[in-house]
C-alpha cells in the first residue's frame, strides 16, 4: 500500500468520524431518536465526555491549566468566533478548486454533455449567495427598539412560553425567542446558533439558511454524480474497460475487475478520490439535515422548540399535563405538578396521555408555516 493510499484512507476515516459526530450533534435531540443509540451518543458527546475530560484535566494538569482550557473552550464555542466560519469557507473553496482542476477538464464526457455547466454554475452561485446572506443577515435580534413589536408577533401559549423578562437582556422576552449566549442577545423564533455561519438562525435569516441547505444538498449530490462520471470516463481513457490488464511493480500482468479498476483510478488520483468520497459522505448527511429542517419548518416549530416538546412528552409520562376547562368551556393545556393537583377540580381537568393530544398553537398549516419563514414580512400574522 502506497503512502498516498494510507493518507487517503486516513482522510476518509477522519471524514467518516466527523460526519457521524455532526449527525449525532444535529439529530441526537430529535424525538425520532428517543431511546436509541443516537440519543445516547448525543448525551455522551455533550455531557459525559466533557465531564470526564474536565475531571481528568483537573486531576492531571491542575485546576489552573484546566481553567485556562475552559476559557479557550468558551472562546471557541461559547462566543461568536469566525474560526469555524473560516474553516468552512476554506474547505468549501478547496473542494471547488479540486473539482475545477481534477474533474472539470473531463466535462463534457461520454456520460454528461456540455450543458451541465449551466446547472453547475447556477447552483454554486445560489449556494454561495445563500450562505453569505445567512451569515450577514440579522437573525432577529431583540433590543429595546423592537421588543414591543417582537412581543406582538406571537402570543404566549403558557405551555412552552410564558410572559417574563430575559434574565440576561433585562428586556421582555418574546414568545418563541431564546437568549443566545454566543451572540448575547435574545433571537426571535430562534432555531439554533450555527458555528459554521458564526451567526444564529432565527426569524430574520431562516429562509437563507434553508436555501443554503437545499442548494448545498444539490451541490453535494450533483457533484458526486459528476465526479463519478469523470471516474468512469477515466476507465475508458486509460483502457481499463473489458478486463483490462495493468502491470505491477515487478512487471507482472494483473487483470482488473470493474471494482479494481475504479480503485486503481482513485488510488492514482488521490485528490479526486478524497473529493469523491467526501461528497458521498456529505450528500446524504446534508440531505437528511435539510429534510429535517424543512419538516420542522412545515410543522410549525424550530429545533430549539424540539427540546421543549421533548420536555412536554416527559411531563406527560409523569402524569402532570392536563387539559383544563376555563370559564368559557375552552380547554387550555397546562402542566400541574403533583403536589398542586389537589387544588384543581378533577371534573375540569382531563389528563393528557399522548403528545398528539397537545396542539401546537404556532402551527398555521404546512404551507402557511413555510410561507411565513420564507417571507415573514409579507405573511399575515395570526396573533394568539
Amino acid at each position: 500500500m502506497t503512502l498516498w493510499s494510507i493518507t487517503v484512507l486516513c482522510a476518509l476515516a477522519a471524514l467518516g468520524v466527523f460526519g457521524v459526530w455532526v449527525f449525532v450533534l444535529i439529530l441526537g435531540p430529535n424525538r425520532m431518536f428517543r431511546g436509541t443509540v443516537v440519543e445516547r451518543a448525543y448525551f455522551w458527546v455533550t455531557e459525559s465526555l466533557p465531564s470526564k475530560i474536565e475531571h481528568w484535566a483537573r486531576g492531571s494538569v491542575g485546576d489552573a491549566v484546566a481553567a485556562r482550557a475552559e476559557q479557550v473552550w468558551i472562546v471557541l464555542f461559547g462566543r461568536r468566533n469566525p474560526l469555524f466560519q473560516v474553516i468552512a469557507v476554506a474547505l468549501y473553496w478547496t473542494g471547488v478548486a479540486v473539482f475545477f482542476t481534477q474533474a472539470a477538464p473531463y466535462i463534457p464526457n461520454r456520460y454528461v454533455s456540455s450543458w451541465q455547466w449551466l446547472p453547475i454554475g447556477t447552483t454554486l452561485v445560489a449556494n454561495i449567495g445563500c450562505y453569505i446572506a445567512a451569515c450577514t443577515t440579522d437573525p432577529g435580534i431583540v433590543d429595546d427598539r423592537n421588543v414591543d413589536s417582537a412581543c406582538r408577533l406571537f402570543g404566549y401559549d403558557k405551555l412552552l412560553y410564558f410572559e417574563r423578562d430575559c434574565r440576561t437582556c433585562k428586556l421582555r422576552k418574546p414568545a418563541r425567542s431564546k437568549h443566545c449566549s454566543a451572540c448575547q442577545h435574545c433571537i426571535q423564533m430562534m432555531d439554533h446558533h450555527c458555528i459554521w455561519l458564526n451567526n444564529c438562525v432565527g426569524l430574520g435569516n431562516a429562509r437563507w439558511f434553508l436555501g443554503f441547505l437545499a442548494t448545498f444538498s444539490i451541490v453535494c449530490f450533483y457533484g458526486a454524480y459528476l465526479v463519478g462520471t469523470v471516474v468512469m470516463e477515466q476507465r475508458h481513457l486509460r483502457g481499463l474497460v473489458s478486463g483490462a490488464v495493468v502491470w505491477d511493480e515487478w512487471g507482472q500482468p494483473i487483470q482488473l475487475s470493474f471494482k479494481s479498476s475504479i480503485l486503481y483510478i482513485l488510488d492514482d488520483c488521490p485528490l479526486l478520490a478524497v473529493l469523491f468520497v467526501l461528497l458521498l459522505i456529505l450528500a446524504p448527511a446534508i440531505g437528511v439535515f435539510t429534510a429535517y429542517q424543512l419538516r420542522i419548518t412545515m410543522l410549525g416549530y424550530t429545533s430549539n422548540e424540539e427540546s421543549k416538546w421533548v420536555n412536554i412528552a416527559d411531563a406527560i409520562k409523569d402524569g402532570v399535563v392536563f387539559a383544563i376547562k376555563d370559564g368559557s368551556h375552552e380547554e387550555a393545556i397546562r402542566v400541574i405538578e403533583k403536589e398542586d393537583q389537589g387544588d384543581f377540580d378533577s371534573q375540569l381537568c382531563r389528563p393528557i396521555t399522548h403528545l398528539h393530544q397537545v396542539p401546537n398553537v404556532y402551527d398555521r398549516g404546512a404551507w402557511n408555516n413555510l410561507k411565513f419563514v420564507l417571507h415573514p414580512a409579507r405573511s399575515k400574522l395570526h396573533l394568539l
